[in-house]
């Protein structure tokens, strides 16, 4: 009975001891929805990090101040840096919601190896967020204030996934996917590069919320192309679409076709398939794309009545024709600019010709760039809208 009691007490005990210790009430901490990396003028980084005012993003309860505190410290480490925020902030920051790390064109030019680190290592920090290289200060993008989510970082994070989602302008890479792509012996890693179109100190203030037009406004502006940890430039927007095609990766986009004396039609593109091969050949590798897709015509300026199996073959030839040069071109301006197989080309033949590529593996991106690349397009146009003949064919018609 005296064992008993004793056991009782001491789980008793254990359950009292095992309360919410480390609790922290609503009211003492601040949530962290972005950080930015810059150089530091004084020490190697300077860390900016965006805390949300909870209460001016509730509609009920906004009274017009600012939706969010952006404040910078610099410093040798990351981890040194983030908890040194109370310096300013009355608040504990909590980092485990945050939306957005922005680094500098300047910083990742340099390597983005050694913080990334910190980043990936911390267990408070979730694996979702994105990652984006800024055109200019990293911290001036988390200055802009805009009207839907009032604060920067919580506006760009469902932009990037809208744009991803809807036309394919974002290469979709978060922190366990730049780190693969780093350590992988065939493939290197990209990221999209924003830019705060305007003036920065403009958009920071409650006025450019204010403003049909504002005075700034964040852009996803091209694609950054890394090469042994560093960046080493960008790719036009429209490049991104084409390596998330070529990765198999792409959801959706609309492709304009130009058909006859100027006039251009609409491909909407629903679903895509991508298969690649690569071989060694007269010692080079050989890579062949392969791409099947579905869509439908989404508009027309080229007078066609749409209720022919020919008229469907011909757009379903011109589409093949535009994609397939598109997805070429993206290829050979990562082989000629860059000379980095940002595609994992490397990383394919690695896993159909593992003995092969053991050969090459410490000189790949040098075979990359001087690579044979052939690619093959082909897509099925299920429809068009809902019309056979535009309204345009009656126009010239009575021209």
């Amino acid at each position: 009975m005296r064992r008993k009691f004793l056991l009782l007490l001491i789980i008793s005990s254990c359950l009292a001891l095992c309360g919410c210790w480390d609790r922290k009430e609503l009211s003492e901490i601040q949530l962290v929805s972005g950080m930015a990396v810059d150089l530091g003028e004084n020490a190697k980084y300077k860390v900016t990090v965006e805390g949300l005012n909870a209460i001016e993003l509730n509609s009920q309860t906004a009274s017009g101040n600012a939706p969010s505190t952006v404040e910078s410290i610099e410093g040798d480490s990351l981890a040194e840096i983030t908890h040194q925020f109370n310096q300013y902030l009355a608040q504990s920051l909590i980092y485990s919601h945050m939306k957005l790390l922005v680094i500098s064109e300047e910083a990742a030019k340099l390597g983005v190896i050694d913080f990334l680190d910190y980043v990936e290592r911390n267990r408070e920090l979730r694996d979702d967020f994105k990652i984006l290289i800024a055109k200019g200060k990293a911290e001036d993008v988390l200055k802009i204030t805009y009207p839907f989510k009032k604060a920067s970082s919580l506006k760009i994070s469902p932009q990037v996934d809208n744009l991803l989602g809807d036309w394919g302008g974002d290469p979709g890479v978060r922190i366990n996917d730049f780190i693969s792509d780093l350590t992988l012996e065939g493939k290197a890693p990209v990221l999209a590069a924003v830019k705060v179109q305007g003036d920065p100190e403009k958009g920071g203030t409650m006025e450019n919320i204010r403003k049909v037009v504002p005075d700034a406004i964040v852009e996803i502006e091209s694609l950054g192309v890394f090469k042994e940890g560093k960046l080493k430039g960008f790719m036009e927007l429209e490049d991104t679409r084409s390596y998330l095609w070529i990765t198999n990766q792409l959801k959706k986009t609309a492709l304009s076709i130009n058909c006859e004396g100027g006039q251009y039609g609409a491909v909407r593109i629903g679903q895509s398939n991508t298969h690649v091969d690569v071989k060694w050949k007269n010692g080079k590798p050989d890579i062949n794309v392969r791409i099947k897709s579905e869509g439908f015509l989404e508009g027309t300026q080229c007078y066609k009545t749409v209720d022919s199996v020919k008229t469907y073959k011909k757009y379903e030839k011109l589409t093949n024709k535009t994609a397939a040069q598109e997805i070429k071109n993206t290829i050979q301006k990562a082989q000629k600019e860059f000379g980095s197989d940002i595609f994992g080309f490397g990383e394919i033949f690695r896993r159909q010709h593992n003995s092969q590529f053991m050969k090459v593996k410490d000189n790949w991106n040098n075979h990359f760039a001087e690579a044979k690349v052939d690619v093959s397009y082909d897509i099925t146009i299920r429809r068009s809208g809902i019309r056979t003949e535009s309204f345009l064919t009656r126009v010239k018609r009575e021209d």
